[in-house]
């Protein structure tokens, strides 16, 4: 039943992710649902779960996107492993330290798919643009971090009332 909605809800974020979140767009820079939620789930349940909702989050978009499957799923393998590293050695949580878990997940995340798209010869932005957009990136995620985690921990209590 969990893997269930979780699965749901990891295709119902990637869906969201690329069809509705550019319209949110701010400095270039728009929500990256997937992330959100690989982090969240990594900060909850930890980083196996984390690990495992990344891949199937991250062949999801790599599945919708025009380059090749893989980018996305290491990507977002990253950064839940950054976010795993990071809950593992804190002794006290906050949702200050979650905002910037998601910040530099982003920042992981843009360098693998900027890093791989140049290793395959795909056309990369200027390394001023990739700055630019990977910093608005970073805060606009770090800003909606604390919210998704919140919702995360929201539908897990659910199922497990539910159950």
């Amino acid at each position: 039943m969990k893997q269930a909605l979780g699965a749901v809800g990891m295709v119902a974020a990637a869906l969201l992710q690329v069809t509705w979140a550019p319209r949110l767009e701010v400095l270039g820079a728009f929500p990256n649902l997937v992330l959100l939620a690989v982090v969240a789930l990594t900060w909850t349940r930890g980083v196996r779960a984390g690990l495992i909702w990344a891949c199937i989050g991250g062949l999801l978009l790599d599945l919708t996107a025009a380059g090749p499957v893989g980018p996305h799923a290491i990507g977002l393998s990253t950064g839940a492993y950054l976010t795993g590293f990071w809950t593992r050695n804190l002794e006290r949580q906050s949702l200050a330290q979650v905002a910037l878990a998601a910040a530099v997940s982003t920042a992981a995340y843009s360098l693998v798919l900027v890093g791989s798209d140049d290793f395959l010869g795909l056309p990369v932005p200027a390394l001023a643009v990739t700055v630019e957009l990977t910093l608005a990136a970073c805060v606009y995620n770090a800003i909606l971090m604390p919210a998704a985690l919140a919702l995360i921990r929201k539908a897990r209590l659910a199922t497990v009332e539910a159950v």
